[in-house]
């Protein structure tokens, strides 16, 4: 008898849990995904309505502990100061009513990116660049480098000066478009005339610098501006 007894109320625990388990499995449904997605559409829907390629917004990683549930009013996004939004901005993350409020501060970074020639492959210094060995890539605004380029033009065909790392965002300053040693065209200009001799270069130089060269036939040595490839331009 005890233990029909012990059955029975056992019976009875397990019918009146049930619906708490349920519900418990409903609540908890939410996952960080969707809460991340919600708080970027939010962010993108004021900063960049239009969805151009060069903004790009990137919610910070959400404690793994922390935990949301279903929101019977749906979920609230709101800055979490009274500012316009930055590059870093905390917002504001709540529901006001269903079966357990709650509320956090999801970390926000808006980034504007910008176009910036990259290295694709270690390059050791003095090889010759080639094309193979570069790409034009998006790049966080921020994070570009002072001397950083976007066109190829001004570093194919020329050497470089030091050993340059995969991923690197290349520079005028990284490669000698004309190198010490280098037979050179010099160009001298003047309204509608032009001469062009032969020399070599005394010094290295990326493009738009002024280096020295010999002239092959006088052997006189002038300071000339780097133009294209093995290309000095210098005044009449």
């Amino acid at each position: 008898m005890l233990k029909k007894n012990k059955l029975y109320w056992l019976a009875i625990f397990v019918i009146l849990s049930a619906p708490n388990l349920v519900s418990a499995q409903t609540v908890e449904a939410l996952t960080h995904k969707e809460v991340m997605q919600g708080v970027i559409d939010f962010v993108e829907a004021k900063v960049n309505p239009d969805k151009v390629e060069s903004t790009r917004i990137t919610v910070l990683p959400i404690d793994s502990r922390v935990k949301f549930y279903h929101c019977a009013s749906g979920i609230n996004y709101k800055l979490a100061s009274d500012r316009s939004f930055t590059r870093e901005c905390p917002v504001k993350v709540s529901c006001e009513q269903g079966p357990k409020p709650w509320k956090t501060y999801i970390q926000v970074v808006v980034s504007e990116m910008v176009e910036a020639l990259v290295v694709t492959k270690n390059i050791a210094k003095g090889v010759r660049i080639d094309a193979d060995m570069l790409k034009v890539a998006l790049v966080d605004k921020f994070k570009v480098k002072a001397r950083s380029i976007s066109s190829m033009d001004s570093v194919l065909g020329g050497r470089a000066m030091r050993n340059i790392s995969r991923g690197y965002q290349i520079g005028l300053q990284d490669v000698c478009l004309v190198c010490k040693g280098d037979d050179v065209s010099i160009i001298a200009k003047s309204g509608s005339m032009m001469i062009k001799t032969s020399g070599t270069a005394i010094e290295n130089g990326a493009k738009g610098e002024t280096i020295k060269v010999q002239n092959s036939s006088s052997q006189r040595v002038v300071k000339g501006v780097i133009g294209d490839l093995r290309e000095i331009h210098v005044k009449l």
